[in-house]
């Protein structure tokens, strides 16, 4: 269907203010990750101790940055953080200032507060950029549906998709199953099997120690499922029906995958070369979701900047490496900040549960909950209607359901413009809701670009 995975990442290298955030991003996530390694390696010795403060204070630095970015942006004043019609470069100005202030609170905070601090990140980004997958993976699965069939679902796309929803609620019970009686109790001999494969050699015993979150994450699964076969039961006879069916098998794997990493892993701390793998991959896929959706509706017309997504992807992503860098120096008990886990608020077991993997199992199905219902009754349709204005496309009212048919016009009708959206017949103005083929248009192709204000900071440019 023409929907490449990763293709929404060129959008970060399009914009000059794209490309800025992406390499505070990188610069401020790689120093962590880097001043990690070198922790680990002069454990014990009197310059870790200058790491550990330098660690903080670049680690923790570029998530408080682009946390007023997506504050300030969220709020609708963005004018203190970016300017779209400024003379010279007053962006990068203040871009540089809200580092520097980034920087200062952050030494401020490891100095007041100490590792305390680190509560910040784990339960905003730690839980949020989880929380965030769910919500893309949701969204990017609903979508891929509604763009394969935006129409009424007919016998066999019924059926199929109720054989799909099946599958899913199938692959989710089964894996209920397994993790909360099968392997713990070793019936017929799975647990043993399990356990004699390396990777999992304390598969049992893991999952006993966690057997309690894991009763409340299958409990979230079993919401999720049950929250998806009441909406089939509602779209059935819609193309939605489709939508949650491939939903409903997309989290199933995700929660196999989550299952999995509980079974492998029983300590909270360390870090694998399989962890960083599929943290990129999860990065870069959540990048692409959102530089598609920035290339899509950027700019509406009294919304929020574009560059509330990116922010906000940046906050969160830059936010979760940090806690995940601490958590693998954390697995070398010479450290100092082995010691932060060992007394004080950050020993709580209430607190440490948020760094297992058991915890992403209950935050996702959550999340997927919330995102299909809003997609579902809200986003769904408004997708559709676009698509189709945008390829002049119109449906027979017998083919489509009932909200997309009050919304798009019938075979012979015209689509209404813009400007004179929702004119009726017989009212002022309704001769003009039809575009006119013989107006003059302009198109992208224009050679001259994008038209600018005298003064205009050249911000659209990269190259520039």
């Amino acid at each position: 269907m023409g929907i490449p995975l990763f293709e929404g990442i060129g959008v970060f290298f399009r914009k000059r203010r794209y490309l800025a955030y992406f390499i505070v991003f990188i610069a401020t996530t790689f120093l962590a990750l880097f001043m990690g390694f070198l922790m680990s390696t002069y454990a014990g010795t009197a310059l870790e101790s200058v790491l550990v403060y330098f660690f903080a204070y670049i680690g923790s630095a570029g998530t408080i940055y682009f946390a007023f970015g997506s504050l300030l942006t969220g709020i609708g004043v963005d004018r203190l953080w970016i300017t779209r019609r400024g003379r010279g470069r007053t962006t990068e100005l203040k871009g540089v200032s809200w580092m520097a202030v980034s920087f200062a609170i952050s030494v401020f905070l490891s100095i007041l507060t100490g590792p305390t601090t680190m509560l910040f990140f784990a339960i905003f980004c730690w839980v949020g950029w989880i929380a965030f997958q769910g919500y893309l993976s949701t969204r990017t699965s609903l979508r891929i549906a509604t763009i394969a069939e935006p129409k009424k679902g007919g016998f066999l796309l019924g059926t199929g998709s109720f054989i799909l929803l099946f599958i899913g609620l199938v692959l989710i019970g089964a894996e209920a199953l397994a993790a909360l009686y099968l392997i713990p109790n070793d019936i017929f001999g799975l647990g043993t099997m399990i356990t004699n494969i390396p990777l999992f050699s304390e598969a049992i015993s893991n999952i006993t120690i966690q057997y309690n979150f894991l009763i409340i994450a299958y409990a979230a699964m079993a919401l999720f499922a049950l929250v998806m076969l009441v909406s089939f039961l509602r779209n059935a006879g819609k193309g939605a029906a489709l939508n949650i069916a491939l939903l409903t098998n997309f989290i199933g794997i995700y929660a196999g995958y989550f299952l999995v990493n509980v079974m492998r892993r029983g300590e909270i701390f360390g870090m694998t070369y399989v962890d960083i793998g599929m943290s990129l991959f999860f990065l870069a896929y959540a990048l692409s979701g959102i530089g598609r959706t920035v290339t899509e509706a950027a700019e509406k017309p009294g919304g929020r900047t574009g560059d509330f997504g990116p922010l906000v992807t940046f906050f969160l992503a830059s936010g979760y490496f940090f806690v995940d860098s601490i958590i693998a120096v954390a697995s070398n008990p010479a450290t100092q900040i082995w010691g932060w886990f060992q007394a004080g608020v950050l020993a709580d077991p209430r607190f440490l549960f948020l760094f297992r993997d058991v915890a992403k199992l209950i935050a996702f199905p959550l999340a997927a909950i919330f995102t299909a219902l809003y997609y579902l009754r809200y986003e769904r349709t408004d997708r559709i209607v676009e698509r189709a204005r945008e390829d002049g496309e119109k449906f027979d009212p017998d083919e489509v359901d009932k909200e997309i048919a009050d919304r798009t016009p019938d075979p012979g009708e015209d689509w209404e413009s813009e400007k004179a959206e929702g004119i009726k017949e017989g009212k002022p103005g309704h001769d003009l809701s039809a575009p006119d083929s013989d107006r003059l248009s302009v198109d992208d192709s224009r050679r001259l670009g994008k038209a600018k204000r005298f003064g205009d900071d050249d911000e659209d440019d990269a190259s520039n």
